[in-house]
Parts: C-alpha cells; sequence; structure tokens
C-alpha cells in the first residue's frame, strides 16, 4: 500500500526505520494538535506518515485525524482498518475524542534527505 501511495509523490523509501506507535485517544481530552512528523536528526528521514485505525468509528466520537492543505482542513475517513497514507510535512491533527477510546496504530516510512 506505502509503495501504491508513493506513485503520487514518487519519494525515494527505502524503509520502517521507527518503532510502530500504538496509541489510545480517551474520551475529556484525548487529542493531537496541529503537527508535521518530521523535524531534526533522527526525524529527518520521516517521508511518508501512516496511521491505521484499530476502533470502529461507533466506538467514540470526535477524534478525527484531520489533514491541512492550502484550502483547509480535511477529515480523512475513519472506521477499523482503514489507513491514511500522506507526506510527513504535512500539518495533521486528532480532534478531542468526547467519547469512548481511539485506538490506532502509526508509522513512518523513511527515505533519503529531501533533494
Amino acid at each position: 500500500m506505502a509503495i501504491e501511495a508513493n506513485t503520487t509523490w514518487e519519494f525515494n523509501l527505502h524503509s520502517i526505520i521507527d518503532s510502530i506507535q500504538y496509541t489510545e485517544y480517551y474520551e475529556g481530552g484525548g487529542h493531537y494538535d496541529w503537527h508535521v512528523d518530521i523535524g531534526p536528526q533522527n526525524i529527518s528521514h520521516r517521508k511518508v506518515s501512516v496511521t491505521i485505525q484499530l476502533s470502529d468509528s461507533d466506538e467514540y466520537e470526535g477524534g478525527d485525524l484531520e489533514l491541512w492543505s492550502g484550502s483547509g482542513y480535511h477529515i480523512m475517513p475513519r472506521g477499523k482498518g482503514v489507513s491514511t497514507f500522506f507526506p510527513s510535512f504535512t500539518m495533521h491533527r486528532i480532534t478531542p475524542v468526547t467519547k469512548g477510546t481511539r485506538k490506532s496504530l502509526v508509522l513512518w516510512i523513511g527515505g533519503e534527505h529531501y533533494k
């Protein structure tokens, strides 16, 4: 799926370097504000971010994955097994969970420095 998604960007990818991150967002404040997944030093190799939903949509309220583009934010599809791939330099967030628990896996596919 990563190779197929990368046909859009054509990044030079070589491996999953970081450990897969398991995350639970709980009712009453579970969220992650706007951020990007790249930065200096050990996270400079991230090129593609992947979020895999582990919860059914009816198990929680809120907790949307939103991606920012020049025209505003876009709410990504949700549901158990839904995978979202996006460039790691894309601004994104998880909105606050207002009921239940949102569970997901996140991983990053790395490559050489951007040229």
